[in-house]
């Protein structure tokens, strides 16, 4: 076993420790905590979806995440470690990095500009990027919704509080499973049909999480959670091999000082061989 795929391994496991430590030092010493909901708990809508454009009016920020996923006994919902980082300087300048055990993947956005690096050599290739890095903001969503994905319909927000992030108002939400829809409603949505993107059934099992929302842009800039559901529909006694895991952690930290991004040294970056004259290629 390599060092490299050693440390692969470890990151992830870095990642949530250090997302939890900054979970902790981030509320206030005189939060006691959130409390359960109780039965007469008023269960909200959550707060409004993210998307690139609210993720712009936050402005330079750093996101980082990880998701740890134990998939079930047959394979439906693999097992999956990620963690991911973005550093946004501005609509033209990103890096975007995601660690898997094994892989790394690293992209840096500057002007026009997309560099790629490779593992196959360790150099970067240099091509031209789409305007926008839409696609790039997308990916740090995409990760939230692999983690409550298996949950579906369950999912319950209900809001706790106020506090305040890197100086901003945020919003506490706690996030818990709500009880199955009853069968003789309108809204009756039995587990075997309760489809997730993958369009497999889920039954959730558990369910905790507390999330910070930035309240002039709407998005998440603090959040913890873990849960277990089984990968398909209950019927009588339940296998434990048949749940999955999950644990996701997230920050996205808005600083005085803008995060830089600038291009690879040239050193790092690859230059392809160009053909002699008369030379076959």
């Amino acid at each position: 076993m390599t060092a490299d795929w050693r440390w692969s391994r470890l990151v992830p496991l870095m990642g949530a420790m250090l997302l939890t430590s900054c979970l902790d030092s981030c509320r206030s010493a005189t939060d006691p905590g959130p409390e359960p909901l109780g039965p007469n708990a008023v269960v909200e809508l959550g707060p409004p979806p993210m998307s690139p454009g609210t993720l712009r009016a936050l402005g330079p920020h750093v996101w980082e995440a990880s998701l740890d996923m134990k998939g079930d006994r047959a394979g439906f919902w693999p097992t999956r470690e990620v963690v991911s980082k973005l550093v946004w300087a501005d609509i033209d300048r990103s890096l975007f990095e995601e660690i898997t055990p094994g892989r790394m993947h690293r992209e840096i956005h500057v002007g026009d500009d997309l560099y790629r690096l490779t593992q196959v050599d360790g150099q970067y290739r240099k091509t031209r990027k789409l305007g926008g890095n839409t696609i790039v903001q997308m990916r740090t969503m995409s990760l939230w919704e692999q983690a409550t994905n298996g949950f579906s319909r369950q999912l319950a927000w209900s809001k706790i509080g106020e506090d305040g992030i890197d100086g901003r108002p945020v919003t506490v939400w706690k996030l818990e499973l709500a009880p199955p829809p009853a069968l003789d409603s309108i809204e009756a949505v039995a587990p075997e049909i309760a489809a997730s993107k993958l369009g497999l059934a889920t039954t959730p099992i558990a369910l905790t999480g507390t999330v910070y929302v930035d309240n002039a842009t709407g998005n998440r800039l603090l959040a913890e959670l873990e849960g277990r559901f089984s990968a398909g529909a209950v019927i009588g006694g339940r296998d434990p091999t048949d749940e999955v895991h999950v644990t996701y952690r997230e920050r996205r930290s808005v600083g005085r000082v803008p995060p830089s991004v600038e291009a690879p040294a040239p050193e790092t970056i690859f230059v392809p061989r160009r053909a002699r004259p008369g030379e076959l290629r």
